[in-house]
C-alpha cells in the first residue's frame, strides 16, 4: 500500500501543486481547500461500516487505473489540466475498487465524487457559462428594479440607471456562489432521509436558488446606485450584501429540505 501511495505522489505531485495554486489565486475556486478535508471526514465517518465489510478486490479496478493513466497522458500531452485532475479522482475510485471491491466503492462513492467539486471548470466551459449567467442576472435585476419603481434599462450585462450604469462583470456572474452552493447542497441532500430521486431534487434546486440569489445581489447593487450613486454599490457594502443574500438562499434551501422530509418521511 505504501508503494502505491509513493507512486501516486510521484506521478501526481505536479497536478496537485497546480490545483492548489488555482485554489489560491482564483477566488471562484477558493472553496477547493475545504473539499478534500470534507471528503476525508465523510470516509472517516463510515469507517465502522467499512470495517464490517470484507475486502473483495476486483480486477475491474485495474481497468479504471489504466483509464486514469490514459487520461493523465492525454491531458498532459494536450496541456488540458481539467483532464489530468479528473484522472486523479478516477484513479482514487479505481484503487478502492481494485484493493477493496465493489461494496467499498459504493460506500465511498459520494466522498470520491465530491472531490470533483474541487476541480476548476475548463476555461471553455467557464466562459460559456459566465456569459449567460451575467445576462440572466442583469435581466432579472432589471425586472426587479422596475418592479419597485426604479427606472432601469438592460443592455446585455449592463444595467443603465439615471444615476449611472452598472456592469455585471464576470466576477459577479455567480459562478463562485454557484460552486459553493452546489457543494453545500450536495452535503445537505446526502444527509436527508429521502429516496434517491428526492435527494437529487433537493440537490438540483441549488442551481436556481444560486442564480436567483445572485440576481438579488445585482438588484441590491441597482437599488444602492439609485439611492447613493455608483460608488454606493461598490466595495464593502456590495460584498456584505452578497454574503447576506447567500445566507438567505441557504436558509431557503434548508427550508425546502425540511419540507421534503415532511412530504416524504423516512418510514415511507
Amino acid at each position: 500500500m505504501s508503494v502505491v501511495v509513493l507512486v501516486m505522489v510521484a506521478v501526481y505531485a505536479r497536478v496537485a501543486a497546480e490545483l492548489f495554486r488555482d485554489w489560491l489565486r482564483d477566488p471562484n475556486y477558493s472553496h477547493g481547500f475545504l473539499i478534500p478535508p470534507i471528503s476525508a471526514f465523510l470516509v472517516w465517518q463510515r469507517r465502522r461500516v467499512l470495517a464490517r465489510h470484507e475486502r473483495r478486490p476486483s480486477w475491474w479496478g485495474l481497468l479504471g487505473i489504466v483509464l486514469a493513466a490514459v487520461l493523465l497522458v492525454v491531458g498532459t500531452a494536450g496541456a488540458e489540466v481539467f483532464t489530468q485532475r479528473v484522472s486523479l479522482v478516477l484513479l482514487l475510485a479505481s484503487l478502492v475498487l481494485f484493493l477493496a471491491g465493489w461494496t467499498w466503492l459504493k460506500l465511498t462513492a459520494f466522498p470520491l465524487a465530491f472531490l470533483l467539486l474541487a476541480i476548476p471548470l475548463p476555461y471553455v466551459v467557464y466562459y460559456d457559462l459566465t456569459g449567460p449567467m451575467q445576462s440572466v442576472a442583469a435581466r432579472l435585476a432589471v425586472g426587479g428594479l422596475r418592479g419597485i419603481g426604479i427606472l432601469a434599462v438592460g443592455e446585455g450585462n449592463i444595467i443603465h440607471l439615471p444615476e449611472g450604469s452598472l456592469e455585471v462583470a464576470q466576477a459577479c456572474s455567480g459562478i463562485r456562489s454557484l460552486y459553493a452552493f452546489v457543494a453545500l447542497g450536495a452535503l445537505l441532500a446526502r444527509s436527508l432521509p429521502l429516496p434517491g430521486w428526492g435527494k437529487w431534487l433537493v440537490f438540483l434546486l441549488t442551481i436556481p436558488l444560486s442564480v436567483a440569489g445572485n440576481a438579488v445581489r445585482v438588484w441590491g447593487s441597482g437599488v444602492a446606485t439609485h439611492l447613493g450613486g455608483v460608488r454606493m454599490a461598490q466595495g464593502t457594502v456590495h460584498e456584505l450584501f452578497g454574503l447576506v443574500v447567500f445566507a438567505v438562499a441557504l436558509v431557503f434551501l434548508i427550508l425546502i429540505a425540511k419540507g421534503a422530509r415532511k412530504l416524504w418521511p423516512p418510514d415511507r
